[in-house]
């Protein structure tokens, strides 16, 4: 018999036997410093910085925090007129607080922060005080003492009061509210070419260029001056047309203005300017084309929208109304998501009931929108902690350190030999341009900018540059099954039917089921719909409906009372007939697919019917969830061991159950989820065969071989996504399973699972009762398989150490949620691994977003599903990402390295010369620094990845041993043979010695 295994027992069962998706984090209240112009201040600075040579006007120009504190004095922030602001990041902004009048008193609710609170508590004699910061408005406010973010109705409202926003705006409420929210407008500026030029030359790199070229020519080095300057120049403009362009493709991306209809004052008004709408303004989605120009949640009616541009995902999903209740509405929550529509997305189709309009509430407009909080995310991406960068930077500074003891020892020889102070000062400064030469910082981004080139070449596109080098980091990779692993349609294999309680003998197909709940429900339980004279919608749903051979259609106004709904019928001379009459059935409402739930559910009217009340209810989803919400004598007692079976052969099974609904049409429009979800009849099983796409296997053995460890997280069965793995070679033929399964008192047990066979018993035969495994039951190698039920229990439940060793283990984690799967890639980066994902980019968002490296598979270029979006329908483009990772860490520290060696030797050599009073040519400084230098340079940024990925992944870490001893070797042979060669110089016959003064 099984004895289940307390979670806190997981070393001994396993080891031992050995959402849109969120955008950037927002701060709502950020810390803040005020400030206050001081005239005396400002004069002074100014009166200071121009002695320098202007000097301390390039320092304020880059550190304008600083900058503030010098010109101003500290005050509170109510009456402060510029405010330091400290990021998520550490990065300090100087923004300047603006002002908005608003006349007379007022009592209007808006939300700041995370408290809904009066107009007045921020209102001031008239004046709202604000600041913009990254593109949001920061309201202060008097009670809290802080500038705090300024919030729409995405957060704290509940459904029944949007709903009770039916009516619109008031016009003064509409010119209050745009005064206070400005334009609903996600405008990236383009700067002028003149701008642009000018933020180009004053970047710290080409000022010290500039400076270098003076004092070069000065010196009369003026061929290795005037080639550094043009070649200075080009850079300058290649990168200010590179700005330019990247600029313009943001602005492009962001702009969309267009004219839509709003109830103000309860009525409609037409033509009115997208960039007016504020938060509180109610749309009339119009019946399709529209792109929309903010968030908004739907009241009314149900649209069909694109969502492409924020989850990747091609396929048209149904939007439908926000149902009224004291819940609080949040349109980033999985429940929520589907009732709103997001800025950016296409409308496809809307359909409406009789006379009524598409009515959408607006809860967030210009950045604040997920549009927004998209071209947020590339114009202000979050600081990534890289050791790479950090180690660099800590070689520039000690680089810098021996820059200044040849600085000193420039002074002191030069002092000796008694030069001129000019040239002293001169040759001083000289060796600090040796010894940290200005393009070093730029050589850590040659390998990502030539990566990205080539991954775009290959239809790979990245909106975050700085995680290619993290993709040369990772050591395992998760997958999303459908779609990604396998093919996303699926074909239907057959149905099995319950018929008094118990299965039917054997899967038939559909087209043979004579007229029964389970057809009906196939009919109806999905979100299809016609667009341009064709059937849209999931995959899944497509291929289950055209398995029935029914028809869709649209009736004309007036049938069914006065709905419109989609309407399913069998084919001419289908031999589908009620009282006589052709069978139809309407689909009067419906509760969308919920990942979370894991089912969607329709309500039906079957026409003809003699009580206009009867409707039916009708549920599909995952089989174990379905079973929950079933009358128990409705299950068959084979249910467990029937649904095993197929699934452990790979195939995709969905439960089918059904109700009778007594109930009026216009009490079932307002009926919620839950009442209506309960006491089903098991209608019966739809069974669905998913094949591997042609590069899963190929790409499967290649990251294998290349010691990376591949896991899959999915929402599907558990038993298929086993079946699965092990068919693509994720889990090698060879290799145990243990199944991990919660027990109805939250203990977790484990079986073993056979190589296609059934689980095996204590004495080794096979059979049907679980096995425990304890020590030295099993020997290694082995995987774990659980779903999402048993990983919240685990990670809750068991110790950190016990946990942890079910991530190192765990290979299939099936029915997990959006949010368990976002969490089991953190959970896993926390113990050291480098993580990629690879999913649609529908249900991953979270996750994809979370990783190291997370690349999408999708046909749009940019989204804010994912850093990386990949044009390849299959996850080859996996392997080409994590070369190229690779190669731009590798490029990276070649060209670092190289060129950190190249000014350590140049160094050396003028240091040797100021000796003996000497200096390298004009002519050699250019044959070293632009011959040598420039073409090695060049030719390592080239060059491209290895064709094959290997098991060994490049240092992550300038600070290695590796590192720091092939540098210290290489600069020790330098000092040795350069002494060496001068020795043996002074020893020749011919050599007249150098007379040093002393």
């Amino acid at each position: 018999m099984e004895k289940p295994v307390p979670v806190g027992k997981v070393e001994n069962a396993v080891v031992n036997g050995s959402d849109p998706c969120q955008d950037q984090e927002i701060d709502s209240c950020p810390p803040q410093t005020g400030y206050r112009h001081s005239i005396w201040r400002s004069v002074l600075f100014y009166a200071l910085v121009v002695v320098p040579a202007g000097l301390g006007l390039l320092l304020a120009y880059w550190f304008p925090a600083v900058w503030l504190r010098l010109t101003a004095y500290r005050c509170p922030l109510g009456s402060a007129s510029r405010v330091i602001v400290k990021d998520l990041d550490g990065n300090k902004c100087v923004e300047v607080v603006k002002t908005a009048i608003l006349p007379g008193h007022t009592h209007q609710p808006i939300r700041i922060g995370h408290t809904c609170v009066g107009l007045k508590e921020v209102w001031s004699g008239g004046v709202v005080r604000y600041l913009i910061h990254r593109h949001l408005r920061y309201l202060y406010q008097p009670s809290v003492g802080k500038f705090v973010l300024l919030r729409g109705l995405d957060d704290g409202h509940t459904s029944s009061a949007l709903h009770g926003m039916r009516g619109g705006l008031s016009l003064e409420q509409h010119s209050k509210r745009a005064c206070l929210y400005g334009e609903n407008s996600i405008d990236v500026p383009v700067k002028p070419y003149h701008v642009l030029l000018v933020e180009e030359v004053l970047h710290p790199f080409y000022v010290f260029q500039l400076v270098s070229v003076v004092f070069w020519i000065v010196e009369q080095y003026y061929y290795y001056a005037g080639a550094v300057f043009l070649i200075s120049c080009v850079s300058v403009i290649i990168s200010l047309l590179q700005t330019r362009r990247h600029l313009q493709q943001i602005h492009d991306i962001a702009f969309s203005s267009t004219t839509v209809s709003v109830v103000r004052e309860g009525r409609e008004m037409s033509g009115v300017s997208s960039s007016s709408l504020v938060p509180g303004d109610v749309l009339v989605v119009p019946p399709s084309g529209l792109l929309l120009p903010c968030d908004a949640a739907l009241l009314t009616g149900q649209a069909i929208v694109n969502e492409a541009m924020l989850t990747g995902e091609s396929v048209p999903v149904t939007k439908t109304p926000l149902p009224p209740s004291s819940l609080h509405y949040l349109p980033s929550s999985s429940s929520h998501k589907r009732h709103t529509l997001f800025c950016g997305t296409q409308v496809v189709q809307t359909r409406f009931y009789g006379n009524e309009r598409v009515l959408a509430a607006v809860v967030g407009t210009g950045f604040s929108t997920a549009k927004g909080g998209m071209v947020r995310s590339i114009l202000f991406p979050r600081k990534l902690s890289v050791r790479f960068y950090v180690d660099a930077m800590k070689f520039v500074l000690l680089l810098s350190i021996l820059a200044g003891c040849g600085f000193i020892y420039t002074l002191a020889i030069n002092f000796y030999f008694k030069f001129q102070v000019k040239d002293t000062i001169l040759r001083a400064f000289d060796v600090i341009t040796i010894a940290v030469p200005p393009a070093l910082p730029a050589a850590l981004t040659v390998g990502i900018v030539y990566a990205l080139a080539r991954l775009r070449k290959n239809n790979i596109f990245c909106i975050s540059p700085q995680r290619v080098t993290l993709a040369g980091k990772v050591k395992l990779v998760c997958f999303d099954k459908t779609g990604t692993l396998t093919e996303d349609s699926l074909d239907l294999l057959g149905v099995q039917p319950v018929v008094a309680g118990s299965f039917t003998s054997g899967l038939c197909s559909a087209r043979d089921l004579p007229q029964c709940p389970l057809l009906y429900a196939m009919a109806t339980t999905h979100s299809i719909a016609t667009i341009n004279g064709k059937l849209t919608g999931d995959p899944i749903d497509l291929k289950m409906f055209q398995g029935t051979g029914w028809v869709l259609r649209e009736p004309p106004p007036g049938s069914f009372d006065t709905l419109t709904p989609t309407i399913a019928c069998p084919p001419k001379g289908g031999g589908g007939e009620i009282l006589g009459s052709e069978v139809e059935l309407a689909q009067l409402r419906m509760f969308t697919f919920s990942s979370d739930l894991q089912r969607m559910s329709v309500i039906v009217r079957v026409a003809p019917t003699s009580d206009p009340k009867q409707l039916h209810v009708f549920c599909k989803g995952a089989p174990e969830t379905i079973c929950q919400l079933c009358r128990p004598n409705s299950v068959p007692g084979d249910f467990p061991e029937v649904l095993g079976s197929l699934t452990q052969q790979g195939y995709r099974v969905l439960a089918v159950a059904h109700r009778p609904l007594h109930m009026a049409w216009h009490k079932a429009e307002r009926v919620k989820r839950e009442v209506v979800e309960c006491d089903l009849r098991l209608a019966g099983l739809v069974v669905m065969q998913n094949r591997l796409k042609s590069q899963t296997t190929p790409v499967m053995s290649s990251l294998s071989h290349a010691g990376i460890r591949n896991v899959m997280i999915t929402g599907d069965h558990l038993l298929t996504a086993v079946c699965v793995a092990r068919e693509c070679g994720m889990i090698p033929s060879t290799h145990s399973v243990i199944v991990a399964e919660t027990t109805p008192t939250s203990l977790v047990s484990f079986r073993v699972l056979g190589e296609g066979r059934s689980p095996t018993t204590e004495s080794g035969e096979e059979g049907t009762t679980p096995l425990i495994i304890k020590a030295g039951d099993l020997q290694p190698p082995f995987h774990m398989a659980l779903d999402g039920k048993t990983f919240s229990v685990l990670r809750e439940s068991s110790s950190q150490d016990d946990y942890q060793r079910v991530l190192v283990k765990g290979t299939v984690f099936a029915r997990m949620a959006p949010d368990q799967k976002a969490q089991l890639v953190r959970d896993l980066q926390s113990i050291g691994y480098g993580v990629a994902m690879c999913g649609d980019g529908a249900n991953d968002c979270g996750a994809l977003k979370a990783a190291h490296a997370g690349i999408s598979l999708s046909e749009t270029e940019a989204s804010v599903a994912s850093p990386f979006t990949s044009k390849i329908p299959d996850i080859s483009c996996v392997p080409i990402l994590l070369r190229e990772g690779r190669c731009a860490l590798v490029t990276s520290f070649s060209i670092f390295k190289f060129m950190a060696l190249y000014s350590l030797a140049e160094f050396i050599t003028v240091s040797i010369l100021y000796s003996y009073e000497s200096n390298l040519g004009d002519w050699q400084y250019l044959y070293i620094d632009l011959v040598l230098v420039f073409a090695f340079s060049v030719v390592m940024g080239y060059t491209g990845p290895h064709p094959h990925l290997v098991k060994r992944r490049p240092l992550g870490t300038l600070a290695g041993v590796h590192v720091m001893l092939s540098l210290g070797l290489q600069t020790l042979l330098l000092i040795v043979f350069q002494i060496s060669a001068l020795l043996y110089l002074q020893k020749q016959p011919w050599f007249a010695p150098y007379q040093f003064p002393w």
